[in-house]
């Protein structure tokens, strides 16, 4: 039985949108129905997939029978908890601290740099990413107070030339393309490779779907981005057939795993 896809059709997410064409019976929840708590009503026993926002997949994760339409482990997904697996493959540099601690770090004296990148653990991201000017971060930090108890990192500097984002499952490349600027240009072999190494030290901690970003610098060395889920995270432009397929065998291999 092919799976049911739940689709959140979002104007700030336009990845839904393409995946929803490419289907034939996805069931459309818009963005009020998401508000409500409205869900579709799924064919009992069928597997299912859920794509769309974020704060969309996280409520359908909590609705018993159609939670077991998204992959993604959000607490697995943190910087906390995956940076211990893949801290080599950064390539910089990075520290967790409480938000709060930040204005008493020697950031300078740290990095060496009058510069500094801040990210939050999760990747349901509280506040933007971003390197900031460390002479002007008090401002910065003051807009943002209110995630003082939050766990943030804070990294040294590194430039990118060009960035992939590349879809796993199992430990093996599925589809992937150059991002977020066009045009999308395909994966080279090598940071295939790159994202395949990285995708299968999580999958040895039971992370089967992982999306990995990965950055190509001015010297060509390639650096861990981040590592994201598959349920919330744009498809630029990879393979939809091919995203489409990875997804569903993951659903019919988790039906499988259950019966």
């Amino acid at each position: 039985m092919r799976p049911q896809w739940i689709i959140d059709l979002h104007e700030e997410f336009p990845g839904s949108e393409v995946v929803a064409a490419a289907l034939d019976d996805a069931l459309i929840v818009e963005p009020r129905d998401a508000m409500m708590g409205r869900w579709p009503v799924v064919q009992e026993g069928r597997p299912i997939v859920g794509y769309g926002t974020m704060p969309t997949m996280r409520s359908l994760l909590r609705v018993p029978q159609l939670g077991e339409a998204v992959f993604d482990d959000y607490a697995m997904l943190r910087c906390s908890f995956y940076y211990r697996h893949v801290y080599d493959l950064l390539g910089r540099t990075a520290l967790f601290v409480p938000f709060s601690a930040v204005p008493g770090l020697p950031l300078r004296r740290m990095f060496d740099s009058d510069q500094v990148f801040i990210r939050s653990d999760t990747n349901y991201k509280l506040f933007p990413a971003g390197v900031h000017a460390i002479a002007e971060l008090d401002g910065w930090l003051q807009i943002y107070d209110q995630y003082r108890d939050e766990l943030v990192v804070v990294s040294e500097v590194v430039t990118f030339e060009r960035e992939y984002r590349c879809f796993c499952r199992d430990g093996r490349f599925v589809c992937g393309s150059s991002y977020p600027i066009e045009p999308y240009l395909p994966v080279p072999d090598h940071v295939r490779g790159f994202a395949e190494t990285t995708a299968a030290r999580l999958l040895a901690h039971g992370c089967t779907m992982v999306t990995v970003d990965v950055g190509v610098g001015p010297d060509g060395v390639l650096r861990l981005v981040e590592l994201g889920g598959v349920n919330s995270w744009g498809i630029y432009g990879s393979n939809v057939t091919d995203f489409i397929a990875a997804m569903e065998a993951e659903a019919l291999a988790r039906q499988r795993e259950e019966s």
